[in-house]
């Protein structure tokens, strides 16, 4: 038993102190870019990314320090990274919006019923976690009503328990469908950003397929699938075809 305290002692102690570390270059790297050191803070929340410490306030920052720095993709790799851990960051999704305006590709998106993009908005309005939180609470309320409902004394009352009940636990469900589509989005991660400056699209996964149309650095696009070295990817605005993988960074 002694034994057991000892090690659990000692795993505590080396969380607290690497998340102490951690907190440390965090707090070097502000410092940095607040004093204009943006290669330097770079190079810090890297290291932290490096040690699996993945945060959307380190993204964040990231993309602040490439895109004062004129690096304008990699600016909004990070931002995007950053929102797709934290879906509602406003700062994120403002700066964000700037760094695209820097591009060049102005493509235009295809047009999606209200429906959809009430959906798709509403859905990525938080993170999975939070929507497994709401979902935990929507159940507990689904479990009160049913034990109100067995206790009740009245037949008024027991109808009005079972209706809220029947509610909470559909609510439960489909909350809990939003959390595993905004997992899905996070492991998956079937978007990515064009890195090279000038890229030319091809019909075909080969250097000598037919040349279609060409995208610039900073451009979002879809990942459909791979295939070797390359990569078939769909734009905003519905065109298809392939790049290499060292075009793209996934998000």
């Amino acid at each position: 038993m002694k034994k057991v305290y000892i090690i659990l002692v000692l795993l505590l102690s080396g969380i607290v102190a690497f998340a102490t570390d951690t907190k440390a270059l965090e707090d070097e790297a502000t410092k940095m870019y607040q004093e204009g050191n943006y290669q330097k803070a770079i190079d810090l929340y890297n290291e932290i990314l490096a040690d699996d410490m993945e945060s959307a306030s380190v993204y964040y920052n990231l993309g602040n320090c490439y895109y004062k720095l004129g690096e304008i993709a990699l600016s909004i790799l990070n931002y995007e990274r950053a929102l797709l851990l934290k879906p509602g960051d406003k700062d994120a999704k403002y700066n964000l919006k700037l760094a695209q305006q820097a591009t060049v590709d102005n493509i235009k998106v295809l047009p999606e019923l209200f429906l959809v993009r009430w959906y798709n908005a509403f859905v990525t309005a938080f993170t999975a976690d939070l929507w497994a939180y709401i979902s935990v609470a929507l159940f507990i309320g689904f479990l009160i009503m049913a034990a109100l409902f067995f206790y009740a004394t009245s037949v008024s009352l027991k109808k009005s328990w079972f209706t809220v009940g029947v509610i909470l636990l559909l609510m439960s469900i489909m909350t809990i469908f939003f959390a595993s589509k905004q997992y899905h989005r996070m492991t998956n991660r079937d978007s990515g950003i064009i890195m090279t400056p000038s890229v030319v699209v091809r019909g075909a996964p080969d250097s000598s397929g037919t040349e279609l149309f060409v995208v610039h650095e900073g451009l979002k696009v879809q990942v459909l699938g791979s295939l070797g070295e390359w990569y078939n990817v769909r734009l905003a605005d519905g065109n298809e075809g392939w790049v290499t993988k060292a075009d793209l960074e996934k998000i």
